[in-house]
């Protein structure tokens, strides 16, 4: 069987503008694809039991979540997280592109959830940029 791979789409539309901070993350729910990887996509909502910001030593795991009112931030790119957690970098303000997520997560960013988002992550805005 030939090897597949998978362009990581950088959602982030301006670096210079952004801020980042770097985190674990992971998905235990997730199900390895049929080439046995387990991609986290890009634009993925993130959350964890306790605030990420505020810890550095790398023993809060964000997890991805649909609730946009607990979330903590946003996966800039995909992460293959087939082995545990892995250290991603978590977008908590700038601009995102939601057409370079794949399009499940592109079917998340409903004008509701937008909006939700707006009161816990109020630095991110999200644009439809082809």
């Amino acid at each position: 069987m030939a090897k597949k791979f998978v362009t990581s789409h950088d959602i982030l539309l301006d670096d210079e503008n952004a801020t980042l901070i770097p985190g674990m993350v992971n998905d235990p729910s997730m199900v390895a694809d049929a080439d046995g990887n387990k991609y986290m996509r890009g634009g993925t909502l993130l959350t964890a039991d306790k605030e990420f910001d505020l810890n550095n030593d790398g023993s809060v795991v964000l997890v991805p979540t649909t609730d946009a009112t607990v979330a903590q931030g946003i996966l800039r790119q995909d992460y293959n997280i087939l082995d545990g957690p892995v250290p991603a970098s978590i977008i908590i303000s700038g601009t995102i592109n939601r057409h370079q997520m794949d399009e499940d997560t592109q079917k998340v960013y409903t004008s509701e959830l937008k909006k939700a988002l707006k009161a816990v992550l109020p630095k991110i805005s999200v644009v439809d940029r082809y």
